[in-house]
Parts: C-alpha cells; structure tokens; sequence
C-alpha cells in the first residue's frame, strides 16, 4: 500500500511540474513595438480587429498606390511581433506588394496573454483574411502570406483550408507541435527525460487549450495545401527545427513547390545572411503565383 502512495504521489508531482514548466512558457514578457513602418519609409495605418474567436488584434496595413496589387499577410514568431518583420516588408511593398502585419494574441499590440504556438493563432489568421474581405479596395483573392517559425506554421495550417491564401512563404516552420515541443524540451531542459515529461506537457497542452499537440501539424496541412503554391526556407544550421523534419514537411506538400536551403543560417537568420537574395526570392515566388493570376 505504501509502495502505491509513493508511485502515486511521484506520478501526480511530476505532472504538477511539468504542468508548472509548461504553462509558464506559454506566458512571454510582451516586447514592444519599438519600430515602425515610418523608420523605413512607409506609410502605415494602425488597424484593429477581431480573430473568428472574437479576439482583438492589430496591425498594420501598408498599402502601396494600387491597392488591387495582390495582399501578403505577415505573421511573426513566438516571442516576437509585426515590428520584426518591417525589413523583408520593406522588400515586399518596393515590389508592389499591399502588405499587412499582424500581432498574434499576447504579442504587440494585441490582447491575450498566452500564447498556445499555433493552434488558436489560426483564429487571428482567419481574422486578418476577413478583415481584408471588409475593405472595398482589396480584391478578393488571392492573397499571400509570409510566416516565419510558429507564423509560417500557422500559414500552412490555414492556407490549407482556405483558398484566399493562394500562396505560402514559411521560412523555419515546424512540422508537427509535439515533436517541436519534444524537441526544445531537450535543448532547455536536457537533464529532463521526455518520458514521462513530454507525455504530461502534451495532456497539459490538451487541458489548456482542447486539441492534443500531435493534432497541430503543418506535416499534415502540407499534404492538403496543393494547388496552392509553397516555398519553404531553412537554414542549413538551425537546431530548432531539424532539417530532417523540415524535408518530410516539404516532401509531404504537392505541387507547385520550391525549397531553399540557406546554408550556414540558424534558426531565421536567412534573412541577416543575405537580405538582397532571401527578398529578391521571396518577391520572385510571390509574383509568379499572385500577380500571373486574376483576383
């Protein structure tokens, strides 16, 4: 009996503690928006709306002069917001691109507080596209998006649903949110065995926010996204997200897609590599599949 009591109350503490772990992570210190459109040259409006969940959220539409020039919709990182994505905009707007940032909930100037690395940030997704379906000067479709990390992510999990996306740019997105998890457990906390640590932050995961992590995956977005076109980037050295997985996401999407392998680069460092070529092939890709097409 006492041998019981002691399993028990071992199990029921590990799992408080990775619960603990866990839970504080999807809790980020908001870093604020310390640039703007305008320390580029770019003029700005400061929009709000709401995710399909009702969420507020904000952003910034950069229009060019012609605003049936086809829409990219620019989506950050975990930890990050619409600010760290001004330089490859920059790029985009000289190319005659209309653009939108967003904030995903619990970043920049959006509200929330957690962050659940994808699976409600669909929601603020879906929110920008109906947002852009509202303004009379914005043709229908299609549309772009950029996304880097968890962004890029989240593009590919809605584009493969919804064809006013008809063209995805994902530079480091990961393949499936257990294996991530899995696998940053291991770079922050080695010392901590995955079994059974990650069983418990997935039933965690599955708790909080009502979908088990496994169930979260672009892998499996990717196999549904053709005919909608797909460039995947990555750096050749990025021990986030493993090029291993990074292939098998790629491999599981269909046609038309392209890969570039930035050699030498970590995790979203492509663009600090060599930001001339990264836009110039980000430009490339979006004008073959958007601007060949009717709206």
């Amino acid at each position: 009996m006492i041998v019981l009591e002691v399993v028990f109350l071992l199990i029921f503490w590990t799992w408080i503690g990775s619960s603990i772990l866990f839970l504080r992570n999807t809790l980020l210190p908001r870093l604020p928006i310390i640039r703007t459109p305008e320390s580029l040259g770019l003029s700005a409006e400061v929009v709000q709306f709401d995710a399909t969940d009702g969420l507020r959220l904000e952003g910034w539409k950069i229009p060019t002069d012609d605003p049936t020039h086809p829409w990219i919709i620019l989506c950050h990182g975990v930890g990050s917001n619409r600010s760290d994505l001004l330089d490859i905009a920059a790029g985009l707007h000289h190319a005659s691109f209309n653009l939108l940032l967003v904030d995903f909930r619990g970043h920049g100037g959006s509200a929330g507080r957690a962050t659940s690395f994808g699976w409600l940030e669909q929601r603020d997704l879906e929110g920008a596209l109906a947002f852009l379906g509202q303004q009379p000067e914005v043709p229908a479709k299609p549309y772009g998006v950029y996304g880097i990390s968890m962004g890029g992510a989240v593009a590919l999990m809605v584009a493969a649903r919804d064809d006013r996306l008809g063209a995805v740019v994902a530079d480091s997105p990961y393949t499936n949110l257990e294996q991530t998890l899995g696998h940053h457990m291991k770079l922050l906390y080695p010392w901590l065995p995955q079994i059974p640590f990650l069983w418990f932050v997935a039933m965690t995961y599955r708790l909080r926010f009502g979908v088990w992590p496994r169930h979260v995956s672009p892998q499996a977005s990717a196999a549904r996204l053709s005919p909608r076109a797909f460039l995947l980037m990555l750096g050749s050295r990025d021990h986030r997200i493993p090029i291993t997985e990074a292939r098998a996401l790629f491999d599981a999407a269909g046609e038309p897609k392209e890969l570039l392998l930035i050699e030498g680069a970590g995790h979203l460092e492509g663009f600090a590599l060599d930001p001339t070529t990264y836009t110039h092939r980000v430009i490339r890709f979006f004008k073959e599949h958007l601007m060949s097409h009717p709206s």
